[in-house]
């Protein structure tokens, strides 16, 4: 995974999208096109699930720090 991702980047495109309910790891992908690439690749390592908050995202990636 990339070192310098934070929690608080992927959360910078990923907050809005929980809006309407659950959410796949496809639309996690879709949410965060405009994403730098370092963070997409850290999005492509989670598994194929539904979320519905975004502090389960956190529960399959526990490597990523808050802020650097």
């Amino acid at each position: 995974m990339a070192d310098d991702v934070t929690r608080t980047e992927i959360a910078d495109h990923l907050a809005a999208v929980f809006a309407n309910g659950a959410v796949s790891r496809s639309d996690l992908l879709i949410a965060a096109a405009g994403a730098r690439p370092e963070v997409r690749q850290v999005l492509e390592q989670l598994p194929d699930r539904r979320y519905t908050e975004l502090r389960q995202v956190w529960e399959d990636l526990p490597a990523i720090p808050i802020g650097l």
